[in-house]
This record gives C-alpha cells, structure tokens and sequence, in this order.
C-alpha cells in the first residue's frame, strides 16, 4: 500500500523538484553576474565586463545596481559610456548619498515635488580656461557658492572638456578622497565630464585672440557647438539649467541668485557681469537695434565669399541699450532701482556668462544657433548675426518665449 501511495505521489514531487533545481541555478548565476568589481584600490566599482566588450559594437556599460540593492561603499557610482564610432565619452558620477536614493512606489521615482532640479554645466576651453594663476579646485569653489546650503534644490553637474590633459585632471578630482567627496555627494545627484574632440576641429586662434573681429565666426561655433553637445548629452528631468563661463570667479550674495531666477519665473535670464575696470563685460546682452551689412558685404554673402567678409554688427547707439546704460542713470533709472535686488529688464539678445534657462524652452527647439541666423536665405551659408547666445531670444520669440536681464545681480569675470 505505501509503494502503492509513493508511485501515485511521484508524478507531483518530481516535477516540483526539477523547478526548484532550476530556480536555484538561475539564482546562482544572476548573483554571482550582480556581485559588483572595484578599480583597483577605488571606492568605485567596476560598471564594465569583459563579456560586454565585444569585438566591433560599442561598449556600453552595464546598468548600475538599483537603490533597493546594495551600494559601493564610496560618495559615487562611477559609470563609463564610450561612444566609438563618434568618438567621444562620458564618465558620470552618480552621488550614493540617501537623500537622492528616491523610493518607488508602482514602478514610479517619487521625487520630492517641493524640490526644483537643476542642471550647472560649464565648457571648459583648451587654453588658461580658469583664468590667470587658476586651476579646476577653484572653479569649483566658484560654483559652490552658488549651490551649497541651498536644500530647497536638487542639482547635477555636467562640465565638458576636449583637452585629454585637463580631462584627466578633472577626472581625477573627483576621484581624490581628500577633496571632501562626501560634501559633493551631498550637493550634486549627479557629476558627469564629457569629452568630445572632434568639436575642436579647425578653430584656427588662441585665447588671446578670441576677441578678434576675424575670428568671431569660428569662435562663436565653437562656443555654440560645445554648449549645444554639453546641453543635449547631459540634460534629462532637470527644470532648469545654469549655464557658467569656467574663468568666472565670484558673485555678489551668491547665495541669492539661484532663488531669484528661480523666483522671477522667467524663460531666460541673464545677471549682470564685471571684471577688473570694466562693470558691464558681457556686451552681448543687450536689447534694441544693430548695425546691417552695406550692400558690397550683402554681395559676398550671397557669393559665400567669407574669408574676405570681416563683418562684425555693431550696434546703433542712439538706439541701444547695455546694462551700462542702466549704470549711467540714463532716464534716472539706476537711482530709482539701484536698491531693488530683483529688478528686472527686456532684452533682444543674452550673454553666456552666466546664463539661467527653463528647460522647458531648449525641449521645444531653443538651443545655441551654430551660425549667423539673422540675414539667411536659401543661397547665403549663413546670414549676419545671431549666433551663439545671441541668437537664444531670436528663436525663442517666435516659440512665446523671452529674454530678461537683471542688473543688480552680479557676477565677477576674471578679466585674463
């Protein structure tokens, strides 16, 4: 009877038993797949595997462990993204701290709505880019001041550098434990350094001649490539994005100026920029009316014929107005406002400086045009001005968008 009740039963037990066995030697390996590697020494592990490197596809990284799951012991998750074939790279630090680790509710991210997010990105130049007698660290002091103590934020840091030598020196950096990389875990839920050469291509000046009228054109691309790849590559939820020169070195009560533009509820603002001897540096935020090209320059244009080109919009100066306008009391207007911290103005055009944008605005269109905008037609390459920043307001007009400056709020440029 018991050999009877045991045949009878073993239809039921050993399938049961062959589920369990393959249950547990899928565990096994996924386990054993999950267990996280560290760079020799690093508190950063290891996001890529000799499996994922394959012989002529990209080697994308392996996705970092969730937050459910356990964490590296360090201030960051390192994660490497090489794009092979349009060579460039991307190396993010993503902040293990607990305040970012956000709960999941239904396959949802619940971010705390009472928190604005914020993306602080800066390119960073192959020449001096911080200035005379500076380096990375102090740049990113500069930035400090604007983001720490400030708990009502969530920011992400995203720099861009083509220079494989201070590429190296930012990344290290980050990677240096006796830079207080707890304090950055703390303030930044993400650091992200990009490198992407192929932007500098064909420049053709130096810092020192940046200023120069023959090279506004490629300087000016430059710039507005580098930002635009920046921008796009490191832009995800964040609202809002701030964008910083690397050789701005301090602010007046930076403290304040990230809720003022927050506050003011604008599209696109600007502060007010100085350096050494000059209280209105970046004369590329303005508002009113600019010089046109004389018809012998309307010809070359149309011939494409740009090295022998050389036009350079002035502006029209009855009919102008700068920051330093508002300095000069014209119309009474600093003695009226000198004392108002959020005053506000209309403007045409904006410096880059200091930059502060919704990103709501880039996401419909809104990105730093590449060339002259201004003046183009179906045969011209290119028209006469409105490149770079200061074509931002010409192609957010149309999309009801604009473009505001705010005087009393200053920041200090390092004038080398």
């Amino acid at each position: 009877m018991l050999i009877t009740e045991l045949k009878r039963k073993r239809k039921v037990v050993l399938p049961l038993v062959l589920i369990l066995t393959c249950l547990s030697v899928f565990l096994y390996i996924t386990l054993s797949e999950d267990a996280p590697t560290t760079h020799g020494g690093s508190t950063f592990p290891n996001l890529y595997s000799s499996q994922n490197k394959k012989p002529g596809k990209l080697n994308t990284p392996l996705v970092p462990e969730s937050p459910n799951k356990q964490q590296p012991a360090g201030p960051f998750r390192k994660i490497i993204f090489k794009d092979k074939k349009f060579e460039y790279s991307k190396i993010t630090y993503s902040s293990t701290s607990s305040k970012y680790q956000f709960e999941e509710t239904n396959g949802e991210t619940n971010i705390d709505p009472s928190k604005d997010t914020i993306l602080v990105m800066s390119v960073i130049g192959n020449s001096a880019p911080y200035g005379k007698d500076r380096e990375f660290s102090h740049f990113i002091q500069t930035i400090l001041t604007l983001v720490e103590n400030q708990p009502n934020y969530i920011f992400s840091l995203a720099l861009l550098s083509n220079n494989d030598d201070e590429f190296s020196r930012i990344q290290g950096f980050f990677e240096d434990e006796t830079n207080d990389l707890g304090l950055l875990s703390s303030i930044f839920e993400s650091i992200s350094i990009i490198s992407a050469p192929f932007l500098d291509q064909n420049t053709g000046f130096s810092r020192e001649e940046r200023h120069k009228d023959s090279v506004q054109r490629l300087r000016r691309r430059l710039i507005a490539k580098s930002r635009n790849f920046i921008m796009l590559n490191a832009l995800e939820s964040q609202q809002y994005i701030l964008t910083i020169d690397s050789d701005m070195v301090r602010f007046d009560e930076a403290a304040k100026i990230i809720p003022t533009f927050v506050n003011s509820d604008k599209d696109i603002i600007v502060p007010r920029i100085e350096r050494p001897g000059l209280r209105d540096y970046d004369k590329n935020s303005w508002r009113g009316e600019r010089t046109k090209p004389n018809q012998e320059q309307l010809d070359k244009m149309d011939n494409n014929d740009w090295e022998h080109w050389g036009y350079v919009p002035r502006d029209v100066k009855a009919n102008m107005y700068h920051f330093q306008t508002y300095l000069d009391n014209k119309d009474n207007e600093y003695d009226l406002h000198k004392d108002e911290y959020e005053y506000i103005i209309p403007l045409d055009s904006v410096g880059g400086a200091i930059l502060f944008m919704k990103s709501i605005v880039v996401k419909q269109g809104v990105i730093f045009p590449t060339s002259l905008i201004v003046g183009t037609t179906w045969d011209r390459v290119e028209g006469y001005d409105g490149i770079e920043t200061e074509g931002i307001c010409y192609l957010a007009k149309p999309l009801g968008f604009s473009c505001w400056g705010m005087p009393n709020v200053v920041g200090h440029h390092t004038g080398g």
